[in-house]
């Protein structure tokens, strides 16, 4: 498979250092595809895992659609999606000044 390109987020954004080690997936913390319609969690309180985090600093992908979006329309709860808003600039602002 083919990963979807985003060479305008590459450039803003840059892509996202793979040193990390991540805990959660995007579906445990509340995230949701913005164009798929699907329940999070099934009658067997099984996530769906088809988000994962992009390859992008602040985006997450959808194997789906096979598109990166933005984190912030990923989360369905508006006050969750103004903090994470809030922190995303928050960073950007730090990381321009250091």
């Amino acid at each position: 498979m083919e990963y979807s390109k985003n060479k305008r987020a590459e450039k803003v954004v840059s892509k996202r250092e793979a040193k990390w080690n991540i805990i959660d997936f995007p579906c445990e913390l509340g995230y949701h595809c913005p164009v798929c319609e699907y329940k999070s969690i099934d009658e067997l309180w099984n996530y769906d895992d088809r988000l994962d985090r992009s390859e992008y600093n602040y985006f997450l992908w959808c194997r789906k659609c096979n598109k990166d979006y933005p984190s912030v329309i990923c989360q369905p709860n508006i006050d969750k999606a103004t903090d994470i808003f809030l922190d995303i600039i928050q960073d950007i602002k730090w990381s321009q000044n250091n």
